[in-house]
């Protein structure tokens, strides 16, 4: 592997913002013809910033900016404005975020046929990824490492893990794994897919025949996921999201109770209007760019991350990364949730879910969960539920735990519980990393 690239900075972006970070930065040739993009920011907590934990943050999509949107939209020091973030994830550990996979945000491809096609190369990809890093900065080998994840990047992170705890026992790699967060994660489609029926007719955005139909149209899908016929499905799956937008009004897929803007003036989608992936794209992708996080990404911040590439221009290959992973949408992978939790019990698994989210509903998180193999899950069930509680008697969310499986409840959060939830998902963050086996 070759790092092209490294800076470190203590400068802000602008001289307006007091916000000061150490950074670093670079680039690692995963392999031939693709490049992997990495931010790094250090703790402002503490002198010595290595006994804090290092939290890798994956974005969702699959396409979307990891060093874009979560960074500058959710955790980051600076919001889009780079103005300082009061929430930011800092305050409890160092951020790594990856532009992953490879033809996302920053990083890219010379060609084509180098894209990610599965799961499995992703999860490859972020080890090689993770190994050159840290052969950089040897001296998070220690700290103790959790893989935080939003979305697709939920997907992303299970396998991810599963392949890292593999190259650490192989001593291909000296990490300290302590643990995963699937946020809002794309872990079993078929259960998020069934249960937007139940979920929108519940919330009144359905009547009864409208129930019906978005049920007649999940197990369409159903059927086709039973076959094997995955790429089907990915189309009936944007085919039943024509029919819940014509039903509801529109309503946004990331949080219920906000209503869906206009698509962003400056697109990165660059599919044809006729290609079948078209408006699944500009649904699933568009939403993680809009104008002000992309001129800030090829603005400001292309101007500080000084050596990109001439020929790079932020999210610009985000249709491809999507098209090349079409038929590994639709597939799940629980059983990749199922090993973590029985054959890795080392490592802690955690999901949390937005009361407000459709795309990855909680009734369809907690559909997958029910189907676990994992000999603790009767345990967990019967388990207590406690509260996540706020001054003034405010009650942010719930919080089950049994051995190393969490769940919570994020109260008035869509899809991006960062950026909803903001008070919540920071103490979230310390009740994981500060959890005592």
């Amino acid at each position: 592997m070759l790092l092209l690239l490294l800076a470190i900075s203590c400068l802000a972006l602008t001289s307006e913002t007091n916000a000061e970070s150490k950074e670093a930065w670079g680039y690692v040739n995963i392999r031939k013809d693709a490049y992997m993009f990495w931010w790094l920011y250090y703790t402002d907590s503490a002198a010595d910033y290595s006994k804090f934990p290092l939290v890798i943050w994956l974005q969702g999509g699959p396409g979307a900016s990891s060093t874009g949107y979560g960074n500058f939209m959710e955790i980051g020091p600076l919001d889009v404005h780079l103005n300082p973030r009061n929430s930011t994830w800092l305050k409890k550990a160092n951020l790594l975020f990856i532009d992953n996979p490879v033809g996302t945000g920053f990083s890219y491809v010379t060609n084509k046929s180098a894209l990610a096609t599965n799961n499995k190369q992703i999860a490859d990809d972020l080890v090689s990824t993770l190994s050159s890093i840290l052969d950089t900065v040897p001296e998070f080998q220690k700290s103790p490492l959790y893989i935080f994840s939003e979305s697709y990047g939920g997907k992303m992170a299970v396998d991810f893990a599963l392949a890292l705890s593999k190259a650490v026992k192989s001593k291909n790699i000296t990490c300290n794994l302590k643990g995963v967060a699937l946020g809002d994660s794309w872990i079993s489609p078929l259960d998020s897919v069934s249960t937007w029926g139940p979920y929108l007719y519940t919330m009144s955005l359905l009547d009864l025949t409208d129930l019906r139909s978005v049920k007649a149209g999940a197990y369409e899908i159903k059927k086709s996921l039973s076959s094997g016929n995955f790429k089907q499905a990915t189309d009936q799956f944007s085919k039943l999201q024509d029919l819940i937008k014509n039903c509801t009004n529109s309503v946004d897929w990331y949080n219920i109770l906000k209503t869906e803007g206009p698509e962003p003036k400056k697109s990165v989608n660059k599919l044809s209007r006729n290609h079948r992936l078209y408006k699944l794209f500009s649904r699933q992708v568009e939403p993680f760019h809009g104008d002000a996080l992309t001129d800030l990404m090829n603005g400001k911040i292309r101007q500080k991350l000084h050596d990109i590439p001439p020929n790079v221009t932020w999210g610009e290959q985000s249709s491809d990364v999507f098209a090349a992973l079409a038929e590994d949408f639709m597939k799940p992978v629980v059983e990749s949730v199922n090993t973590l939790l029985i054959n890795e019990t080392y490592i802690d698994v955690n999901v949390y879910t937005g009361q407000l989210d459709l795309i990855v509903d909680t009734l369809g998180t907690l559909q997958w969960i029910d189907k676990l193999k994992w000999p603790g899950l009767k345990g967990f069930m019967n388990g207590p539920k406690k509260s996540i509680n706020f001054p003034g008697g405010r009650t942010g969310g719930f919080l089950k735990s049994f051995k190393q499986f969490s769940l919570f409840w994020i109260l008035k959060a869509g899809h991006m519980v960062p950026a909803d939830a903001p008070e919540t998902a920071l103490q979230m963050l310390d009740m994981i990393l500060s959890k005592k086996k």
